[in-house]
């Protein structure tokens, strides 16, 4: 590895260390989303377990993927009093 890699790397590390805890996650999405962009399905940890982690990375991203849409016959309809007092 580059000396000029592992300076990079420190610094990335420097950076996420002094982030706020709210912007982890953010940061975190945004590392996997550069990943998939750039269509690395390989790293250093093997094939096979890069390519879970970018479903993975695809399914966290992307949670409705796939999934059947709600079906609402009449979403006007109004609600009765019963039914109103047990959503609140």
């Amino acid at each position: 590895m580059a000396t000029q890699d592992i300076i990079t790397k420190e610094l990335l590390i420097e950076e996420i260390e002094s982030l706020p805890s709210e912007l982890l996650t953010q940061t975190l999405d945004f590392i996997r989303f550069i990943k998939i962009n750039h269509g690395q399905s390989q790293f250093k940890t093997g094939a096979n377990s890069d390519l879970n982690s970018e479903q993975q990375v695809k399914k966290h991203l992307y949670p409705l993927h796939n999934t059947q849409p709600y079906r609402y016959d009449d979403p006007t309809e109004p609600v009765a009093l019963e039914d109103w007092e047990f959503l609140q």
